[in-house]
């Protein structure tokens, strides 16, 4: 039997999952906020965990202390807060939640606000399944949370703000960064005038990445432009990294390749929205690589497609936490206005100042553009031998063959069984997708995606079963 309805159940306790319950609790609203990790906060805002004590928040930067302060503005919203939680199905109105350790239930809600975050974009290359080869989510939740270097010698490998930002505050936390890869151009001075221009409401972001590229200079670790990751090489982990120069599309150059000695890899080419519940409800979808792949379609009021279902955040198209905290607030009030609790002029009124936010973070985003427009070349880094799907051991040269006479990934699963292991294609489903385009020459967002079904998350048996039914003792264990 589900729950009491709440007026708006918010999944994803990130940046605009937690703005969205704040501002849809004060506007008067029943609010429960549901995430799959032991602490609020998401990527960016990430906590440190169990065991750990903070004695000083200025050692842990500034987008702690933000986080922070928003957990408590939720915590102090009067909203139900459940942490070890995956959202695992919707149907309608109606969301089956997994409860680390219990079982599913269906939870109602008169709107929904999903607000799933980003992952890194996985980048396939000979090597890439080498102990030592980690994306920059997997290493800043080693460090934030377990104050963790994983290596001596670190080589960073990206593209975007994140390729500055990153690598300095590994130096800051004393890790040991040797040398920065971006795949875009350097900076000109019309990209500066560009950035000038659109820096009103943006001064934050320009002051920290002038920071860290001062951090970097400081310390002497090398940044070079338009060079990309090759391969990484090595006996049981990670010894040496190889990388090439690459043009405008991210297309390796021939005869630029270098190699450099590390003992860590640390690849940053951006991020992925995750779209698993928004594909799962039916939601309709546009596609800009920039933006992360798949970006879901919403209105004025960041409503989709589906009745009563609102998105917010990176998992829409990644565009930073700040635009992820405005883009929180307005779904929270869109709701309050679909529901009657905010008329349509206050509802305006509330709305215009996230607005003018959104607008000038836009205006920066389009500023930035050329720098970090991401390349097809990404896509084609991988050799006949390389694994493609690492549940599956699929590589390249299989999956080749696998996609030779069809456009439709579900067929292609059906004969090479890709994308259907535990990670349920988050590492390898963009690359697959963008093999297929390259083969049959058609582009990425008009080839048809894999099937979403339920859970999108892996759970327990145990925790779906129904308990009714008589299996003999074959599944429970019964005498």
């Amino acid at each position: 039997m589900s729950s009491p309805p709440y007026d708006t159940l918010v999944i994803g306790g990130g940046p605009a999952g937690l703005a969205a319950a704040v501002e849809a609790a004060g506007a008067g609203l029943s609010v429960c906020v549901v995430d799959e990790r032991p602490t609020f906060g998401g990527q960016i805002f990430k906590q440190p965990g169990r065991g750990f004590r903070v004695t000083n928040d200025k050692a842990l930067g500034y987008d702690y202390a933000r986080g922070r302060r928003l957990i408590e503005a939720a915590e102090r919203s009067g909203a139900t807060l459940l942490l070890r939680t995956s959202a695992v199905s919707i149907d309608g109105s109606s969301v089956v939640l997994v409860e680390e350790g219990e079982h599913a239930r269906a939870v109602e809600a008169r709107r929904l606000i999903v607000a799933p975050g980003a992952h890194d974009r996985p980048v396939v290359f000979p090597g890439w399944t080498l102990p030592g080869v980690i994306t920059a989510g997997g290493l800043q939740s080693l460090v934030k949370t377990q104050r963790v270097a994983p290596g001596r010698s670190i080589v960073f490998a990206g593209s975007g703000p994140l390729a500055l930002a990153f690598p300095a505050q590994l130096r800051a936390y004393g890790a040991n960064v040797t040398l920065v890869l971006e795949a875009g151009p350097a900076p000109s001075a019309r990209d500066v005038m560009r950035l000038l221009r659109a820096s009103r409401g943006n001064e934050r972001l320009l002051r920290d990445a002038v920071a860290y590229r001062a951090r970097l200079a400081r310390d002497r670790v090398p940044l070079r432009y338009r060079r990309i990751v090759v391969r990484a090489e090595g006996a049981g982990r990670v010894e040496r990294v190889v990388h090439a120069g690459a043009d405008a599309r991210w297309h390796v150059i021939p005869g630029t390749e270098e190699t450099v000695s590390a003992d860590t890899l640390c690849v940053g080419y951006g991020f992925q929205p995750s779209t698993e519940l928004l594909r799962l409800a039916g939601c309709v979808f546009g596609d800009d690589e920039d933006l992360g792949g798949a970006v879901v379609v919403r209105d004025e009021w960041l409503r989709t497609s589906v009745q009563n279902l609102s998105a917010a955040g990176d998992g829409t198209g990644v565009t930073g936490s700040y635009a992820a905290v405005a883009e929180g607030r307005l779904a929270a009030l869109g709701a309050a206005l679909d529901l009657g609790v905010l008329s349509r002029d206050e509802a305006a009124r509330r709305a215009e100042p996230l607005r003018r936010a959104l607008g000038r973070s836009e205006a920066f985003r389009a500023a930035l553009r050329r720098l970090h427009a991401v390349g097809d070349g990404i896509y084609e880094l991988a050799d006949g031998e390389t694994v493609v799907c690492r549940c599956e051991e699929l590589t390249a040269a299989e999956l080749d063959r696998a996609i030779a006479s069809s456009t439709d990934v579900n067929a292609v699963k059906a004969v090479s069984r890709v994308t259907m292991g535990m990670c349920q294609g988050r590492n390898c489903g963009r690359h697959v997708a963008a093999a297929i385009g390259r083969r049959h020459e058609r582009p990425l967002g008009e080839l048809p995606v894999s099937t979403p079904r339920m859970p999108v998350r892996p759970v327990a048996i145990a925790a779906v079963a129904d308990a009714s039914i008589e299996d003999g003792g074959y599944f429970t264990g019964d005498d």
